[in-house]
């Protein structure tokens, strides 16, 4: 064996055993069963899924959710100076959006010209004239969807998601899907939430009796006003209206805390949406906001009733999220929460002077820790604090602190998101779509050998034992990659079947035509070869151009295709020109061929 040779046979000997290597977990993982599976370390498993080729959403399973972002929340959020007017021209955006398939801002524009809207009182900083403040409020819309994108993005790399896809429909939706999650519920929590956190201080006792006194006032003036019918009453607060009801006879007093029963939420939530009551609120600047979790209680009857605490508090925030650096979930090591989970929080340097200064003027005051307009707890400032450090409690389960760290580590939303429609695939589908997937794949090999051996003999045995190669080699680059595969990725598979015997036809060919020319065999394949492999590389250019289009202006299974032909062109290149280049080399050179099975 000459050296040429030898290095060739080297060459490819250690190609395909890094392409066996690198398949040989995916192999190991997919012939185990659940038993197995389950039988093994957590850091065992994490080998195999790390090494495993990765299965896409119709292969694994898992969800596929459309969010769509506020665009008429993101509007309020930017206006200023507002008021009665604006308020009015916000509802009838949002029933008439919500109505139509007209661009947002087209219906926009539409209402504000109809209800004779000044926009710059409320959106000067955009502009000083109408089509100015459009122009600006739709490139902030189009910012705030890309942020949207970037914190989901890294909310679901932290969550531990293989391979999701994350990509914007329209003006105002993301389409997100998750393969292989188990606890949809704890996913689609964890995409909708905003994670506004707001340190908000806690309203003395004398502050919020004099609010109660006041909202009631209010309410008995609707009870003594002759003017409005009982029915409208009734629809108001939801409930039999009478010269007694008032918001202090909802409440109850728990712990030195004021409380309401959840069935009586909505009777609340009716009540603060009041306008006089939404006038004094906004006078006195105080919100009114609930506890997160609930307690149960024993009420007058004996019975066991669900109550959430109460939280009178000053309406603009000490501190927001913004400033947070780090946050983590902790076991909680001492004291009555010792044992729970816990998320701590450090901030940033400007966070830290904040916060050592909040803290100094507040001291024996209470501080509530709001997350997304709940709040998780509401200690007493004992003392001021340096360092920017402080500890979320009050939560109820690991997962819950977790999550609550992730979505603060990412940043809130800059604009509140709603799932407008979801998908569960069911892993068994997509066991079912693997099987059917194989199957067909196995079927068009075995077609393509029979074919190719009839028809060309031995030398049809080679071109299948590198179309074999080809398919395990490709396998292995995409367990190498970390490529995801998708059931149009396994469509690719086949394609690159068809692809590599092409090659070799074109090949066997040009070999033909030279034997029937009157060229010896080694003179032929030489020849063969040499003339082929133009044709080879600019037929597979032109289609790894398309592959490298598909990848970069497609999204999910679509990329998933492109990185499948795209490497199944230079993997069945290699298979085609090299491999079966070397056998016939290896035998013309070690025997005397004088006729060619071809």
């Amino acid at each position: 064996m000459n050296s040429s040779i030898r290095n060739r046979l080297l060459t490819i000997l250690f190609i395909f055993g890094l392409g066996t290597y690198a398949l040989l977990p995916t192999i190991r993982y997919a012939m185990m069963d659940e038993k197995s599976v389950s039988n093994l370390s957590s850091d065992q498993k994490d080998y195999f899924e790390s090494r495993s080729i990765k299965q896409g959403l119709d292969l694994k399973g898992g969800i596929y959710i459309v969010l769509e972002v506020d665009l008429p929340q993101l509007i309020d959020n930017l206006a200023k100076n507002k008021d009665k007017n604006f308020d009015n021209f916000l509802d009838e955006l949002k029933v008439e959006y919500n109505n139509s398939s007209i661009d947002f801002f087209t219906v926009f524009e539409n209402i504000a010209d109809d209800s004779n809207l000044k926009l710059p009182r409320y959106f000067i900083n955009y502009g000083k004239t109408k089509d100015q403040i459009i122009t600006e409020l739709s490139l902030q819309s189009e910012d705030s969807i890309k942020r949207v994108i970037e914190i989901i993005q890294n909310r679901v790399d932290q969550f531990g998601v293989a391979e999701p896809t994350i990509q914007k429909q329209g003006n105002n939706r993301v389409i997100v899907e998750l393969a292989g999650i188990e606890d949809p519920e704890r996913a689609r929590d964890l995409l909708q939430s905003t994670a506004l956190l707001e340190l908000m201080i806690v309203k003395n006792v004398e502050s919020t009796n004099s609010i109660i006194r006041q909202i009631d006032s209010i309410i008995s003036s609707y009870n003594q006003n002759e003017n409005v019918e009982e029915d409208e009453i009734n629809e108001l607060f939801q409930s039999d209206v009478n010269s007694e009801f008032s918001l202090s006879s909802l409440l109850i007093s728990v712990g030195g805390n004021l409380a309401i029963s959840s069935e009586n939420l909505d009777t609340l939530k009716d009540i603060l949406l009041q306008e006089n009551v939404k006038q004094i609120l906004e006078a006195t600047n105080s919100t009114l906001l609930t506890s997160d979790s609930s307690l149960m209680l024993i009420n007058e009857i004996g019975e066991e009733e669900e109550f959430y605490t109460l939280y009178h508090l000053f309406d603009n925030a000490e501190l927001t999220g913004g400033v947070i650096e780090d946050a983590q979930m902790r076991l909680s090591q001492a004291g009555v929460t010792a044992g729970q989970a816990v998320v701590e929080v450090e901030m940033n340097s400007e966070g830290s002077r904040e916060w050592a200064r909040i803290t100094g003027a507040n001291i024996n005051n209470r501080i509530a820790i709001v997350l997304d307009k709940k709040v998780h707890m509401a200690p007493v400032i004992r003392g001021q604090i340096f360092g920017g450090g402080t500890v979320i409690e009050g939560l109820d389960s690991i997962e819950e602190a977790e999550d609550i760290a992730i979505v603060l580590r990412a940043g809130a939303l800059p604009v509140p998101v709603t799932i407008a429609e979801e998908r569960t695939v069911g892993a068994s589908l997509g066991a079912d779509s693997i099987s059917k997937g194989t199957l067909s794949m196995a079927i068009g090999l075995l077609l393509v050998v029979i074919f190719i051996v009839m028809f060309y003999k031995m030398s049809g045995l080679i071109a299948s034992f590198s179309v074999l190669w080809t398919l395990i080699l490709l396998l292995g680059v995409l367990a190498l990659l970390e490529a995801t595969l998708t059931l149009p990725g396994i469509a690719g598979l086949i394609l690159t079947v068809g692809m590599s015997v092409d090659a070799n036809v074109i090949i066997f060919e040009r070999i033909k035509e030279e034997l029937r020319n009157g060229k010896s065999v080694r003179a032929a394949i030489d020849s063969g070869y040499e003339r082929a492999i133009r044709t080879i590389v600019d037929a597979n250019l032109t289609t790894g151009i398309a592959a490298a289009v598909l990848y970069q202006y497609g999204s999910g299974p679509i990329k998933g295709f492109a990185t499948v032909l795209f490497w199944g062109i230079i993997v069945s290149m290699f298979t085609a020109i090299i491999v079966t280049r070397f056998v016939f080399d290896f035998v013309t050179t070690t025997k005397n061929i004088e006729k060619l099975s071809i």
